[in-house]
């Protein structure tokens, strides 16, 4: 045996020890947990922040362009104060949750992980960088080449490492927990049901795995795996072995009479108590299940069944101001194929169907959240206590400028922006939400103001 190896080209030999540690690494990450520990959520999002007021976050997918245009929200929060029970504060300092999807996820994570110095750090490390270009090298390098052979090693774990390293610094979701920070819900897409698989510890409990230690760039890159560009991350599932007792909402919901949304997620999540029947989960791109990252904030409340308790388990039981927004980057570019006889190839076929149902399905999103937040919390008001609701939404639909608004649905979901592209996307960002009616409404009801930057 051991002349045999002697035999081997000595490339192969480190190609297949370079292939060992990688599935050795990767292996490593999905540790599981003996002891399922009492919920934090609604700690943590409570934090040092004002009872009254639920600030939720949503951004959307589109590689750079999105994670751009969330984190000219982002600047545009940090300028804007509100008056709170404890003074006026950085309205960026009460949020409360930022959920995210796809190329979203990169400035959600970033901020959660780093705090304010986003602002000093995240252009240079990743909004004006040629990450599609670097991914590429570490894809075709040759260290790389023997690891991809593997069934268990792919695409998607080259961009893990290659995130890790260069962008979150080696980062796991404990160290997210630090003072003042939102709760951040990165969110991918379960390969084999096409539901919403959220990097939560409600999630990892199930499948008694430990969230704290698991890595925040692969969470990130789940969420940002296209598929077929990249390969699927996969998390081993230890369900029935940490003495998980499900809410008991869940059982209620999951034998809803209904043909509901609710009882197919609730279903979706009972399936993954029983690790013989799913002991592998394979997660791809958030925006598969919901290319807003609104969709966690509507199932909580829907699954719940009480909104009195959802506000309590979001850490704010005397509610009385939600706001919620969505920022979103999809871009709705006009089709050439109207004004040519020739058909469309199978690629422009696939691509223009693709884009156009992830339109109305975002457009169907955006309407049941406004409805049943605002029914949610016309229900929990009170003349004695009344609850009060805003919806904003910041898009490249609502910029008024045709040349900016044509500019910004041109710029592509790729991972290498031009810095003009990148500039106009936080420009256009900040200028879509100080221009809202209803952000306005918000601002003057605590009244608030914007600073100028």
């Amino acid at each position: 045996m051991l002349n045999r190896l002697a035999q081997v080209p000595h490339v192969a030999c480190l190609g297949l020890v370079i292939a060992i540690t990688a599935c050795a690494n990767f292996s490593a990450v999905d540790k599981p947990i003996s002891q399922v520990a009492p919920p934090r959520e609604a700690e943590r999002v409570a934090g040092d922040r004002s009872p009254d007021l639920l600030v939720l976050l949503a951004f959307s997918g589109g590689g750079t362009r999105a994670a751009a245009f969330a984190y000219g929200v982002l600047k545009t929060l940090a300028d804007t104060e509100v008056m709170t029970p404890g003074g006026r504060r950085s309205l960026l300092h009460e949020v409360d949750v930022i959920s995210s999807v796809s190329g979203g996820s990169f400035t959600s994570a970033y901020y959660g992980l780093r705090g304010d110095k986003i602002f000093e750090e995240f252009e240079d490390r990743f909004l004006r960088q040629n990450v599609e270009g670097a991914l590429i090298g570490q894809v075709l390098s040759p260290v790389n080449w023997i690891p991809q052979m593997s069934s268990i090693y792919g695409r998607g774990d080259v961009a893990a490492e290659y995130y890790n390293k260069h962008i979150f610094d080696g980062a796991t979701f404990a160290d997210l927990e630090r003072p003042g920070a939102p709760a951040v819900v990165i969110n991918a897409t379960d390969l084999a049901t096409g539901i919403r698989f959220s990097f939560t510890s409600g999630f990892f409990d199930i499948i008694c795995a430990d969230l704290d230690q698991y890595p925040l760039a692969r969470a990130v890159t789940a969420s940002s795996a296209v598929p077929v560009l990249f390969t699927p991350i996969t998390i081993k599932s230890y369900a029935g072995t940490c003495g998980y007792a499900p809410p008991p909402w869940l059982a209620e919901a999951a034998k809803d009479e209904r043909g509901s949304s609710r009882k197919a997620e609730a279903r979706a999540l009972e399936d993954y108590m029983d690790s013989e029947k799913r002991p592998w989960l394979h997660l791809v791109d958030g925006c598969i299940a919901d290319n807003l990252g609104l969709r966690p904030y509507y199932n909580q409340l829907s699954l719940e069944g009480d909104p009195r308790q959802a506000f309590r388990d979001l850490g704010h039981p005397d509610v009385r101001h939600v706001l919620i927004i969505s920022v979103n980057s999809f871009a709705h570019k006009q089709s050439k194929w109207p004004f040519k006889r020739a058909a469309p190839g199978l690629a422009e076929t696939i691509g223009s169907i693709s884009s156009d149902q992830i339109g109305r399905y975002n457009y169907d999103t955006l309407d049941i959240v406004r409805y049943s937040f605002g029914h949610w919390t016309k229900q929990v008001s009170t003349p004695q206590h009344p609850v009060t609701f805003d919806f904003v939404e910041v898009s490249f639909n609502v910029v008024h400028e045709e040349g900016q608004r044509q500019a910004l649905n041109d710029i592509g979901t790729n991972f290498d922006l031009k810095d003009d592209q990148v500039d106009l996307l936080i420009k256009a960002a900040g200028e879509v939400l100080r221009g809202s009616p209803d952000f306005k409404a918000f601002l003057e009801r605590l009244q608030g103001r914007i600073n100028q930057p």
